[in-house]
């Protein structure tokens, strides 16, 4: 059963900053999260309850699963040297 997918407008936005080459790339890895919202490389988040992380490159992406309504919502696409600042807060 495949998952709808949602991009966060911050993410949106980090994203659309990024080379093509890049932005092509993090958008593959986002849409396979449709199919397979639970990838083996993907690992929760240390401190964050529901947030996971998936690689792509020298990139993050974090998102979190909605089971009950079937969707995927990318919240953050960073670059890893400074991804994780975001959610020590």
């Amino acid at each position: 059963m495949a998952y709808r997918v949602e991009i966060d407008r911050q993410a949106l936005k980090v994203m659309a900053g990024l080379p093509n080459k890049i932005q092509r790339q993090i958008a593959e890895r986002i849409d396979s999260l449709a199919d397979d919202p639970f990838p083996p490389d993907a690992e929760q988040i240390k401190g964050q309850v529901d947030i996971r992380r998936i690689r792509s490159g020298d990139y993050r992406i974090a998102y979190t699963i909605r089971k009950n309504i079937l969707c995927v919502l990318v919240l953050r696409i960073g670059d890893r040297k400074d991804f994780y600042r975001y959610f020590d807060r």
